[in-house]
Parts: C-alpha cells; sequence; structure tokens
C-alpha cells in the first residue's frame, strides 16, 4: 500500500511543505532563495501572479494588489478585490495559489496526488472544509488534514527518540502568525494520544504587529500627519494612507523580533507622500505592556485544558512551545511563570508543524484508488465467501522494536496453510501449516511503515482469504485518529420548556471518523402538499449550549410539497449521521410514516457574518443578564453578579465595536468580534445552566426519595428493577452537566411512582378528599354528580370507581399551564 508522504503547513504568514519516507525526512526548499519557508502572500501585477516573498515585498509599493493573512479568513464569505486584474479573489483561491506554489519546491520530479495539509486545532467544519477545497483547488486529488497541535507533537517526539519507561503528558503551546491553538497529550513507549484541545482562531503573531501600530505608532502620527481617527483611514479600501499602514506592518514586525533580543529599538517611518521622515522608540516594557493580555488570554486556555481534565500542573512533565510568537521572551517567561510548567523549546518553531505533517503523511496509508491486481478466479475472500471474517488479526501498529507480533485466530477450524510476506520481499514465511492460533514475529524496516501481506490456504493452496491491511509503522510516533474540536449536535423541539434546544449526536475530542444512528418522533403533523416544514439542522457547538452559540453546518428542509403522504405527529424519524475524518458531514433521513428518505451531504466552505444579526444576539443576551441580575435570590450572591456584570460589560463593549466598524472594512475585526461573542455567550449560558442544573439534580435527589418510599411500602420486584435502571449510572449523568437528560431521569422516575401509585386503588382515597374540597369547577353541578358518586364508592370500598372519579374531576378542572407562543413554525418538528 502506497503512503502519501508529503506534509504541508499552510500558515498564516508564512508555509512549509516536507517529506517523509523509508526513513528519510526532507524538508524541501524554495529553488528561488533556497529558504526553507514560503511567504504566505500573493499578489497580482497584470497578467502574473507572484507568491511568497516577492509578493510579500510588493505589500508597500502595491497595497491594493498584495494579500496576505488570508488564513484568517478561511470559511467565510469575505472577498479581496484585487485592483490589477479587476477581479474578487477569496481566501480560499488565494491558499490555493500558495499550495500551488509548495508543489514548485519538489526538486525529485514526482507529482503529488495528495498530501497532509494542517488546521488550527480548533478550525471549525466550515474552515476546514475550505482548507480541503483549496488544496483540491491547488490540483491535489486527496487531502487529509491534520491539526497544528498533534503535527508539532510528532516533530517533537520523532525528532528526540524518546525512550520513555511510563507514561507522561504534555501540553503544546501553539503560538503562531495568526492562530493560538493549546493541547493536552498523553504518551509512552509506543503511542501518543491527544486528550483535548483549545485554541483561538484570532490570536497570533499578526495581533501583536497591530497592537503595536494601534497603541504605540498611531498616537504619535495623528499630530505629525494632522489626522484624527488614524487606525480607521488605514483599513479604508482605496485610501491613500493604506500605503503607509503596509510600511507599519512591516516595521512593527521587525520591531518585534528586535525587542526579543534587546532593551530598545527605534522605528523608522517614512511617508515621502507628505514629507515625512521620523523615528519612534520603543521598549521592551512598553512592548510587554502590550503583549501582556493576550498572553493572559493564552495562559487562561492552558489552565482551562488542565481543569477541563482534572490534571494539576505537576501532572504534566512538559510544555513544548511552537510557533513563530514563543520566540518572544516574555511569551516563555510568562507561560513558565504562570503554569510552573517546565518549558522545552528544542524544536524548531517555525517547522515543526510542516515536519510533523511530513511524519505523519509518511505513514498514512493513501486512499487514492491505485490500479486493480487481478485475482485468480479460484480465490475467494471472507468478505465475499462468508458473512464473519475467517480471521481475527491482532498487531501492534506503532513500535519502536526490529520485530513485531502478528497473531491471528481462526474463527472456525481449518486446514490448510498461511503465508505472510511484506510488501518489499524483504520478509517472507513461506507455506506453513496452519493452526486454529498462529503468532508469528516478523522482521521491520528501520523508520518506515511496513506492509504484510497475508494469505490463508486450503489443502489444495487454494486462497480462502487475503489481506495487504497490516500497516506496522517502526521507530517512530503516529496518532491514532484525531479529536472532534467541539460537539456536533442536532437542534430539537423541547416542547416542556416551548423552545429548542441542542441535543449532542457526536461528544468532543471523540475520535474521527464517526457515525451513528439515532431515532427522534416527529414534534407536529406535516400535511402532504402543505408549506409546514420539517427542519434537520446539524449544529456545531456546546451540546448544553444555546442553539444560537452554535455554527449551523449542515441545513436539511423538507416541506409538505415534497411528501408523498402526511408526516404523522408521534411517528419514527430515523436519522443516519456520519463525519469523515476530515469532517465531511453525511445525513439520511427516514420517514416511516411517509415511507420516504432524504439524504444531503454537507461540504460547507463559507459562513455569512452579519453585523445587524449579531447585534440583535448581543441585545437579547444582555437583556436576559438584566433579567437575571434583578431576581432576588441573587441579591446577595455578590460573586455571581460580578460574574454577570463582566460578561455583560464584554458585550456592550462589543456592540460599541461593531457600531463603530465600518461597512467597508477590510479586516477580520467582526469574525474576531463574532467569535469573542459566542464565548461570552457560552459563559452566560454556562452560569445560568449551573443554577438550573443544581435545581434540577435537587429535584431528581427528591424523586429518588420518593420513589424508594413508595417502593418500601409496595415491595414490588418489577417496579424495583424498573427503579434500579433509572438510576444506574447516576454519578455519571449528573456530572455530565446535561440538564435535559437530568430532567428526563425525573420523568422516569415520576412515571415509575405513578405506577406504583395507581397500581393500589385504594391510594386514591386522599385525593379524592383533596378534590371534594375545591371549589373552582367550571361545571359545578357535573362534579358534584361525580363527588356523590365518589362518596358511593367510598362506602362501598369500590375503588376502582373511586380512581376513575378522581380521573373526571381532574380533567374538569381549568388549565392553570401559561400559553406560549411555540407554534409549528418555531418548531424544527424533531423532538
Amino acid at each position: 500500500m502506497k503512503t502519501v508522504n508529503f506534509g504541508i503547513d499552510l500558515g498564516t504568514t508564512n508555509s512549509l511543505i516536507a517529506k517523509y519516507e523509508n526513513g528519510l525526512l526532507e524538508v524541501f526548499k524554495n529553488p528561488i532563495g533556497q529558504k526553507q519557508t514560503l511567504a504566505s502572500a500573493v499578489a497580482f501585477r497584470g497578467s502574473r501572479i507572484l507568491v511568497g516573498d516577492k509578493a510579500r515585498d510588493l505589500l508597500e509599493k502595491d497595497p491594493l494588489n498584495v494579500f496576505t493573512c488570508f488564513k484568517r479568513k478561511m470559511g467565510t464569505t469575505d472577498r479581496y478585490f484585487a485592483k490589477s486584474i479587476n477581479k474578487d479573489v477569496s481566501p480560499i483561491e488565494l491558499s490555493a495559489y500558495v499550495l500551488k506554489e509548495l508543489k514548485n519546491f519538489i526538486h525529485t520530479g514526482e507529482e503529488l496526488h495528495e498530501a497532509v495539509i494542517t488546521i488550527p486545532s480548533s478550525f471549525d467544519t466550515i474552515q476546514s472544509n475550505a482548507t480541503k477545497t483549496a488544496g483540491q483547488q491547488a490540483g491535489f486529488k486527496e487531502v487529509y488534514l491534520l491539526q497544528e497541535p498533534i503535527a508539532a507533537s510528532l516533530a517533537f517526539a520523532n525528532k528526540n527518540n524518546l525512550e520513555l519507561s511510563d507514561t507522561k503528558k504534555w501540553l503544546i503551546y501553539d503560538f503562531g502568525g495568526g492562530t493560538f491553538d493549546v493541547a493536552l497529550l498523553e504518551i509512552n513507549q509506543r503511542e501518543m494520544n491527544v486528550l483535548d484541545n483549545e485554541g483561538d482562531n484570532f490570536l497570533g503573531g499578526m495581533d501583536i504587529d497591530n497592537l503595536i501600530i494601534e497603541k504605540l505608532l498611531v498616537p504619535k502620527l495623528e499630530p505629525i500627519l494632522n489626522e484624527t481617527k488614524l487606525l480607521d483611514k488605514f483599513k479604508e479600501p482605496n485610501n491613500p494612507l493604506q500605503k503607509l499602514y503596509f510600511e507599519l506592518l512591516f516595521r512593527a514586525e521587525e520591531a518585534k523580533k528586535e525587542l526579543s533580543r534587546f532593551e530598545t529599538t527605534e522605528i523608522d517611518i517614512d511617508y515621502p507622500d507628505k514629507d515625512i521622515y521620523t523615528s519612534v522608540e520603543v521598549s521592551r516594557a512598553d512592548f510587554n505592556n502590550l503583549l501582556a493580555p493576550l498572553v493572559e488570554h493564552t495562559i487562561n486556555f492552558s489552565k482551562k485544558i488542565l481543569n477541563n481534565n482534572n490534571l494539576a500542573n505537576t501532572d504534566v512533565e512538559k510544555i513544548i512551545m511552537v510557533g513563530g510568537s514563543t520566540l518572544i521572551p516574555y511569551v516563555r517567561e510568562q507561560v513558565q511563570n504562570n503554569l510552573k510548567i517546565a518549558i522545552d523549546t528544542s524544536v524548531d518553531p517555525t517547522a515543526a508543524v510542516g515536519i510533523g505533517a511530513a511524519y505523519y503523511a509518511g505513514t498514512k496509508i493513501s486512499t487514492l484508488k491505485q490500479e486493480k491486481i487481478s485475482q485468480p478466479t479460484s480465490t475467494t475472500t471472507a468478505a465475499t465467501s462468508e458473512k464473519q471474517p475467517l480471521v481475527n488479526l491482532i498487531f501492534e501498529k506503532n513500535t519502536k522494536d526490529a520485530e513485531e507480533l502478528i497473531a491471528f485466530t481462526l474463527h472456525k477450524p481449518t486446514q490448510g496453510f498461511y503465508r505472510i510476506t511484506r510488501k518489499d520481499g524483504g520478509y517472507d514465511t513461506g507455506l506453513v501449516t496452519l493452526e486454529n492460533n498462529v503468532n508469528v514475529f516478523v522482521d521491520l524496516l528501520e523508520g518506515q511503515v511496513n506492509t504484510f501481506n497475508l494469505k490463508i490456504y486450503n489443502t489444495q493452496q487454494e486462497v480462502l482469504f487475503s489481506t495487504d491491511d497490516i500497516h506496522i509503522n517502526q521507530g517512530k510516533y503516529n496518532i491514532q485518529g484525531q479529536l472532534l474540536p467541539n460537539d456536533i449536535c442536532l437542534e430539537i423541539d423541547d416542547i416542556q420548556y416551548s423552545v429548542t434546544r441542542l441535543e449532542a449526536i457526536f461528544n468532543k475530542n471523540t475520535v474521527l471518523p464517526l457515525k451513528k444512528t439515532i431515532y427522534k418522533s416527529a414534534s407536529k403533523t406535516i400535511l402532504k402538499d402543505s408549506d409546514e416544514k420539517l427542519q434537520i439542522n446539524i449544529v456545531e457547538g456546546d451540546g448544553n449550549g444555546l442553539p444560537s452559540s452554535g455554527l449551523s453546518i449542515g441545513y436539511i428542509e423538507i416541506t409538505g410539497k415534497q411528501l408523498e403522504q402526511d408526516l404523522i405527529k408521534g411517528t419514527d424519524i430515523e436519522l443516519n449521521i456520519s463525519v469523515s475524518e476530515s469532517r465531511d458531514i453525511d445525513v439520511d433521513i427516514f420517514l416511516t410514516s411517509c415511507d420516504q428518505e432524504f439524504s444531503n451531504s454537507f461540504k460547507p466552505t463559507e459562513r455569512y457574518i452579519s453585523s445587524s444579526k449579531m447585534e440583535n444576539e448581543i441585545r437579547v443576551v444582555t437583556q436576559k443578564i438584566e433579567q437575571e441580575k434583578a431576581k432576588p435570590e441573587y441579591a446577595e450572591n455578590y460573586e455571581l453578579l460580578q460574574k454577570f456584570k463582566t460578561i455583560e460589560h464584554a458585550l456592550i463593549e462589543l456592540q460599541i465595536q461593531l457600531t463603530l466598524l465600518a461597512d467597508t472594512d477590510v479586516t477580520d475585526a467582526k469574525f474576531k468580534i463574532d467569535n469573542e461573542k459566542r464565548s461570552l455567550i457560552q459563559q452566560f449560558d454556562l452560569l445560568t445552566r449551573h443554577k438550573e442544573l443544581d435545581n434540577d439534580i435537587e429535584e431528581y435527589k427528591t424523586s429518588v426519595l420518593a420513589v424508594k418510599q413508595s417502593l418500601s411500602e409496595n415491595n414490588s420486584e418489577y417496579y424495583t428493577a424498573q427503579f434500579n435502571k433509572v438510576i444506574a449510572n447516576e454519578k455519571s449523568f449528573i456530572n455530565s452537566g446535561n440538564k435535559y437528560l437530568i430532567r428526563s431521569k425525573i420523568e422516569e422516575l415520576r412515571v415509575i411512582r405513578n405506577a406504583i401509585f395507581t397500581a393500589d386503588e385504594s391510594n386514591f382515597i386522599g385525593p379524592f378528599f383533596h378534590y371534594k374540597t375545591l371549589d373552582n369547577y367550571p361545571d359545578q353541578q357535573k362534579a358534584n354528580m361525580l363527588i356523590a358518586e365518589g362518596d358511593k364508592a367510598l362506602e362501598n370500598k369500590q375503588y376502582k370507581v373511586l380512581k376513575q372519579v378522581v380521573y373526571q374531576l381532574a380533567s374538569m378542572l381549568p388549565d392553570d399551564t401559561p400559553k406560549t407562543s411555540f407554534n409549528n413554525q418555531d418548531k424544527t418538528g424533531l423532538s
């Protein structure tokens, strides 16, 4: 089997391509200039397209035709207008140009049909699909995505030839040019696994450069240029001051590097258009003050990942620092001082991700269709001849040893032979007499993936079973699957609370790929040929959060006009949902009452950000915060009130930023605001959820005690078994934080208690006396007749009749349930 071999770090500021094959690693250099990295920049000059350093060098002279940092807008509808070609270009197209240029680094003459391309671990599904699409536009037939912290960890582990005697935990702290990621890893002598990750797609070195301009340079330049709101004018398209802005970006980046080595630096500013030549002195202390909030943000992410996994800092052996921004001394100092964990800077922070991608690619089996080799007509396999495979195979996928065990057992006694061969022909057992249990140590080639073929023959040496899927990676660490960075959820109707809510289908940190079949009920009737809709909305976000805090990544709408029969309320709806390793989503829907199937495959590459929608969402949440703050139970809970106020003030600040944001703004400001808004809404939801959760847990515990009391009086084995089934794994679902799951348990306990109660009809004596005292029956005459009938039944001990009287009296009472506006139009149609 062929391995992919080529890995690409598609970075915000710089990109890199490397290859790992047969134990050899090669980082390719640009044929022009012999640099390992390629600037992620594209320039349009008439009919010419320049990519890399040449494009970046034109930024000062021709900023309207040069584009950088477009990775931050991957997965959005934003476009860049290139004046030279009079055309809009997308972030996907610009990324494809960079990938095509990286192909030119390959001097071996081989064609690249597939590659591993890295993405930040916090990239959502839409951003991931956009990256994959860029690879396809660059000419790759197959693109495999790899999260950047995983790539960095592979680079570190494989570079250092680790000899571990026990299991260790590491943090990968990846502070790059445009994004920040932190991942928690577990590693031992054989394998490495990612346990959790967090990150921010809008936090990187370019934000530091912009802070230098905003906080240190603009205040000095405004009086010299006799300008106000200079920062806003820098961002306006076609404004002559844009040239100055891009010059300042160069100077800011240079100053950042200088201040990583020296205590002070001079930033020279040259603006011939207004005959201005000046310089600004910046000290390392000023620079560190600017950095402080950004670095604190990264440290908070690191603390969060430790807290979420119930780890102390002493449980983590080291923090591996990667990404260009970790070269700044202040970053390293603050991370070590705050987290109290030793930091490791032994890998090249600018190349680690690309090198790790190559290691991964060197062990990744290609999925491209190879030319099929015809088999003898007498050959059959387990897959074609019988439902159950003939063989159960066991082998280690990763090893540091020079030989490894391949073991297999036969599912039924078979006489004949087996043969194991290595793909390169360097190992061959020959024909060996078959036994029911076989253990064979095979020789391995060092530092590469060893592929073996196993064949099983009958006594006439006809092939009964054959497989080439035995791949053993020798000498290098690999990762067994990537983690889902967020819950993948389904939006459903919560009829009890008259809202829609999210239900997690796949949980965060589950290993991809994933597949599941779930069954829901229709929460409304949709008549054939009507305009009513069934809405299947797949959302990426916190499964316990509000639907508005998530990101819709797949939407199917089925109207009455598409139905061949009526969709009846309460009937089953079957959904088969799968997520590939590269985050493609497939949804198959079967409507039982209509006997119809609907399918869709989602590979969304763009999402639209509406400023007005964001403002409305912020306004709704701030109103909810005000309502929470006004509740009497919080009057003296100063800590919680302060948390509410902090979130509210942050939301109001975002609202102000949105108001001040010009319609023509070409930066990624609105995406950063949207990112921050979603995070704040999640924080608010978490605070209120805990309050509701505490109430639900208390109600659950009360319900458990009530059922136990009923069981002590009833002593029914059947209901005891039902009760034990409900409370099984109690600790797990109470600690899940899922209020809907706990409420479902409360409802199940209520059903059991009611069943126990109604099983003994004499229990209805008490409720009967209660209903006799009420005087709010709309039809009092009918109620009096029923009460008289109940008195008679009680006198004659006819408890079955008394039970029916109680039911009828209860049904006559007025409905005090408040009316809601949760009508059919608000419902998804699923419950």
